[in-house]
């Protein structure tokens, strides 16, 4: 049987039923995962991807219930219960519990917790960056770098 595939195929027939199992195991590898609970993190709405850079012109949703002032940058601490906020004089530091909010801004489990986490909002209302962090009250002063270099 290999002598046949070797007197058919010949050095570039090899090659190429190579490139097609390549292609065809990659194919399958990619419908699979489109059909994977994986995939189910990929969202519609650009607030609900489960990802911890959220699109970088994204307005932040809920500013006005939060009551955020524009033209000031903002964090944003989701927790379940009541959690310690960081102090950053150079930004507006509001605590949620909401669960509405918290999914919005893709900060409750699929479990139904809320956080612990944190968003950052510019100047501009736009939404630059969340992350889950369950050790927010011993990062400020990585939380207040971030701040800093919003626009």
């Amino acid at each position: 049987m290999i002598g046949v595939w070797r007197g058919t195929f010949g050095p570039d027939g090899r090659r190429w039923t190579g490139l097609l199992l390549t292609a065809l195991a990659a194919g399958g590898g990619v419908w699979g995962y489109v059909r994977s609970d994986a995939h189910q993190l990929h969202d519609p709405d650009h607030a609900l991807q489960q990802l911890d850079l959220l699109f970088l012109d994204q307005p932040a949703p809920g500013l006005k219930e939060l009551g955020l002032a524009p033209g000031r940058a903002a964090v944003v601490v989701f927790c379940q219960t009541h959690c310690p906020l960081p102090e950053l004089p150079q930004a507006q530091v509001v605590r949620s519990t909401d669960a509405r909010l918290a999914r919005r801004y893709a900060l409750m489990t699929d479990t139904g917790r809320i956080g612990p986490g944190y968003a950052l909002i510019d100047a501009q209302g736009q939404l630059r960056y969340r992350t889950f962090d369950p050790g927010l009250a011993h990062h400020e002063q990585e939380i207040s770098i971030l701040t800093e270099g919003l626009p």
